[in-house]
């Protein structure tokens, strides 16, 4: 178990970013993970398709906590296809421990470690889920 947290994990859990709620939000989702009790609240804005602004309020543990940094530091322009790319690199990952990202999400394969931790899955995915339920939501609302 150490080996997730190790020095590098811990130190994105201090660097999340877009951590206020926003006022008037085109989308508002949260996603509670069933196997920890994590839980991310997320407000967005989409223009053409995009993440325009963004702000959310993660309340999970470190390894959560560093996939949120790590996810957020890229929300800002997002659009659904590279998430559907980014989110599938990171489920095989977390399935296999083989990491493969593009070099903009590199950062993302510190947590290949969590493979061999399934109770620790549910943590890491909750930000890919708020992000896929939030372009979800804004499909719906259209």
């Amino acid at each position: 178990m150490t080996e997730l947290y190790n020095t590098d994990i811990l130190r994105w859990t201090t660097r999340i970013p877009h951590q206020e709620r926003l006022v008037a939000a085109d989308v508002t989702v949260t996603k509670t993970s069933r196997i920890c009790g994590s839980r991310i609240g997320a407000d967005a804005h989409l223009v053409l398709g995009r993440i325009k602004t963004f702000g959310w309020e993660v309340k999970a543990c470190a390894l959560g906590q560093a996939t949120s940094a790590i996810v957020g530091q890229h929300v800002i322009g997002l659009a659904e296809p590279e998430l559907e790319d980014i989110a599938g690199r990171f489920r095989h990952m977390v399935k296999t421990g083989e990491a493969d990202f593009p070099s903009k999400w590199e950062a993302l394969a510190l947590l290949a470690p969590v493979q061999d931790h399934p109770g620790r899955h549910g943590s890491v995915m909750l930000p890919f889920e708020v992000l896929e339920g939030i372009f979800a939501a804004a499909e719906k609302a259209e």
